[in-house]
């Protein structure tokens, strides 16, 4: 027996039956892994679409060497089926490994990133490899998985091709599956950890599964080894339908390089209309995943028709380079010149809309391109080898494919071509490989079955791409950035210059320039003496420029989005106060949580931005981790201010984010930038229990915040005026709420919700009235004068709070052109400080 192998008994339909099923449902393990892993590697890399690549190119570099190794092994397993089993529990074991060591890695963040000396590439790279260590031992398994059931399936190439095509396209069914319901449900009603642990339990059962129907229902026969067997010869037309190695590799690898790039530069294209949270790339990838399993039953019906198969190769590639070539005008067209996409349609309408628009742009050409793949399996070279070992190699190439494409797509294409130049370079390119296709036909054939991809190449080189920033009639734009952070542009709008990411979320303008400044004044205004500022989140760099007019001895900005840096110091410098050239001044291209992790510096006061509550991954900066982490980095006596967009939060976010702040700071106040009723925004001040604020501290600061604005020092500063109230006031309605946490991110999962509904008009935002009825609870349930924060403060300041309060309600009946209403809050402001509104106070109510 020792040169013999066993040969499986596969005749009866049911036991492909229960193949299928379970391929299927390692389909949608795999897929609830990978979005996990991405999940947690982006707190990892600290960026998108660095955890993303990263993700995407070890996961398939594992599937590569899996591929390459289990087809060379396949041969020679007696039993394939029951070690495709152990395989699937190999999977579940590894995997179950990554979380732990995922949290361990970042104990000792710190210390590897002061090991590194600093240094951004050498900690890239260093990450990566610690992504690939811990990702590698699962995705080989997985690569191993197809070659090793084509060795129980692939008796001959017969059934190789018919059984290999309906295969792959159940098993990508079962990814599209898995990541629909680990996007829309899983994760948002269980969390991260419940959600890994059902794909630890699915993949092990797949596996238990596997083992039990290869005792029961599979039966081997023993089967003379290859070297027994004399090849039968082929006839010269059977070859001639074949591709050589050469050719079938080039294809293969190409094919994986171009279908990884085409998902994520539409990844991109979609993000400029889009609402860009987790549902939004959750419902492309839904999509993408399913076109890649229609592709595969198309591979199917083109294995059983009579069409030659290398014909049918070169119109799949023509095809997907004409309809990847034409989908940034379809979207174009579709979205009406980058129009937001259903702004105000309820939350079901608008997922809706997104996967319309999705089935219009991706589905089609991804059908045809997911069908390249599997058809390979037809088109393969003649070899006498093994069909396992023939699926590995298929493996190897494709897998080593997708490993190159996020990478090149994401660091290189967008960066040096932009994201139209970079779809058409794969259009292109999927148009030479269909000339080269077309070259391996015998005769003339070959030139006039050239000659279709050639012209399909000339027509996508000269069509007209579509602009990539939409502007108003009245706007111009001055410069734009590309790269896999998103399209950054600056626009000229009526009165002022505007920073812009993906067409619709405004990162800062120079009309804003008050409230923007205040973003640093107000943290900076009670903290006795504030020398080193790290602000998470630059912009403009309007906000940290405002700290240089304070007596502080260093300032860090740290920024995520790259371009943004370039941007800011090229058009905001004039309004930066010397932020881009002052030697106090570090700015860090860097993921706020990761900095934070990798310093061991101490700063006075550290000041969250404005970050947009539904985008992907900015639920990360709204965590119980990311606050008790930025706590560990205070100096004694240090304050942590995380500004909220009240703008873009419903009152059920504004609580949960809220709640989970005071778990961590005990003493939590709040204060305001701005006056507006529409677009205010507050700010969460975090110290220890039992700071009182000071007099004298607030006359001490107010005094640079005056010279900041180019007026003389007042002695009545009135700096209650942007104090809202003690958060102790609503505890008791916080109190039953759980904390947004890095396992259950509901603020991340919540908002686009809410955000939706609230755009409908089915839900509001904590704006107006909605504003006007919290600030009341705050001061009804803990008055000013008796707010322990206050305590040290004289009446004739108390007062000013009051007069807030009423100052921004005069401002919203005025806008509202309630001029009899507002005249008797303007009386009452009067009463309580008569000279207010004859003092220099500033536009803040933009």
């Amino acid at each position: 027996m020792k040169d013999k192998f066993m040969s499986p008994q596969f005749e009866r339909s049911g036991n492909f039956t229960f193949l299928y099923a379970l391929f299927f449902l390692s389909g949608t393990a795999g897929l609830i892994f990978q979005v996990v892993w991405m999940y947690r590697l982006g707190l990892v890399f600290g960026n998108a679409a660095y955890a993303t690549a990263a993700t995407l190119s070890v996961f398939f570099l594992g599937l590569a060497i899996g591929g390459r190794f289990f087809g060379n092994v396949g041969a020679r397993l007696k039993r394939p089926f029951r070690v495709y089993g152990l395989m699937e529990l190999g999977i579940a074991l590894t995997a179950l490994l990554i979380i732990p060591s995922l949290d361990l890695y970042e104990m000792y963040y710190a210390e590897v990133v002061s090991f590194l000396g600093g240094s951004k590439s050498a900690l890239l790279l260093a990450k990566f490899f610690f992504g690939a260590l811990l990702l590698l031992p699962p995705t080989f398994l997985m690569g191993g998985t197809f070659p090793i059931l084509a060795q129980y399936i692939g008796k001959d190439r017969r059934y190789l091709e018919r059984r290999g095509t309906i295969l792959y396209a159940v098993n990508t069914l079962g990814a599209a599956l898995g990541a629909f319901f680990t996007g829309f449900y899983l994760i948002r009603e269980y969390g991260v950890s419940s959600t890994y642990g059902l794909a630890l339990i699915l993949a092990a059962s797949v596996g238990v599964l596997a083992i039990v129907l290869d005792k029961f229902l599979v039966s081997y026969s023993v089967a003379p080894t290859m070297a027994e067997v004399k090849p039968k010869p082929k006839k010269n037309t059977e070859r001639s339908a074949k591709l050589s190695y050469t050719q079938f590799a080039v294809v293969a690898f190409f094919s994986g390089v171009l279908a990884l790039s085409a998902e994520t530069l539409w990844t991109r294209m979609f993000a400029q209309v889009l609402q860009n949270s987790v549902y939004s790339f959750s419902a492309i990838l839904v999509v993408f995943l399913l076109a890649l399993a229609l592709g595969g039953f198309v591979a199917h019906l083109l294995v059983r028709s009579r069409m030659p198969s290398k014909s049918a190769l070169a119109i799949l590639l023509s095809v997907s380079a004409i309809l990847i070539g034409v989908s940034p005008n379809v979207f174009n067209i579709a979205t009406s010149g980058l129009g937001y996409l259903a702004m105000g349609a309820s939350w079901y309408a608008y997922v809706w809309a997104v996967f319309k628009l999705a089935f219009l742009v991706v589905l089609p050409p991804t059908v045809v391109l997911g069908a390249v793949f599997p058809f390979l399996l037809k088109v393969a070279p003649m070899t006498d080898k093994p069909s396992g070992q023939l699926v590995g190699r298929l493996v190897l190439f494709n897998s080593m494919g997708s490993f190159v494409g996020p990478v090149l797509s994401g660091f290189v294409l967008l960066d040096t071509l932009g994201l139209w130049g970079g779809i058409k370079i794969v259009a292109v390119s999927y148009g030479i490989l269909a000339v080269m296709a077309s070259l391996s036909f015998y005769g003339r054939k070959k030139i006039g079955w050239a000659l279709m991809p050639i012209a399909v190449i000339m027509g996508i080189l000269v069509l007209k791409d579509p602009p990539i920033v939409r502007l108003d009639a009245d706007e111009t734009l001055l410069d734009s950035w590309q790269s896999s952070d998103g399209v950054v542009s600056i626009v000229q709008v009526p009165k002022n210059i505007q920073m812009r990411l993906d067409n619709f979320y405004v990162l800062g303008d120079s009309g804003s320039l008050l409230v923007e400044q205040m973003q640093a004044h107000i943290p900076l205004l009670i903290h006795p003496a504030p020398k080193k500022v790290v602000f998470l989140g630059m912009g403009t760099g309007i906000t940290a420029g405002a700290a240089l007019h304070h007596n502080v001895e260093k300032v860090v900005a740290v920024e995520l989005v790259s371009n943004v840096i370039p941007a800011a110091q090229r058009y905001f410098a004039p309004w930066a106060n010397g932020l881009f050239n002052d030697e106090r001044v570090s700015i860090v291209a860097d993921d706020a949580r990761n900095y934070l992790l990798g310093t061991h510096e101490q700063f006075d006061v550290i000041v969250g931005d404005l970050f947009t509550p539904w985008h992907a991954g900015t639920g990360s900066l709204y965590t119980l981790e990311h606050f008790k982490e930025a706590k560990k980095r205070l100096s004694s006596g240090g304050i942590f201010a995380q500004w909220l967009p009240m703008y873009q939060l419903t009152s059920e976010n504004f609580d949960i984010i809220a709640a989970t702040f005071a778990s961590v700071f005990p003493q939590v106040t709040l204060w305001r930038a701005d006056f507006s009723g529409t677009r205010a925004s507050i700010v969460l001040i975090g110290q220890e229990k039992g700071t009182p604020l000071d007099e004298n501290t607030l006359r001490q600061n107010s005094a640079h915040i005056v010279r900041g604005q180019g007026s003389s020092t007042k002695d009545d500063h009135m700096a209650g005026l942007f104090y809202l109230g003690n958060l102790d006031a609503v505890r008791n309605r916080l109190s039953g709420i759980r904390p947004n946490t890095d396992d259950k991110r509901s603020v991340e999962f919540e908002a686009p919700i809410l955000s939706q509904q609230a755009n409908a008009g089915r839900a509001k935002y904590v704006t107006g009235t909605e504003l006007e009825n919290f600030l009341k609870e705050l001061a009804g349930n803990l008055p000013p004068e008796e707010d322990p924060y206050l305590s040290d403060l004289p009446p004739d300041e108390i007062r000013y709070v009051k007069v807030g309060s009423l100052y921004q309600r005069y401002i919203r009946l005025m806008n509202a052109g309630k001029d009899k209403e507002a005249k008797i809050v303007l009386e009452r402001i009067q009463l309580l400080a008569p000279d207010f509104l004859k003092k220099e106070t500033g536009s803040l109510d933009d």
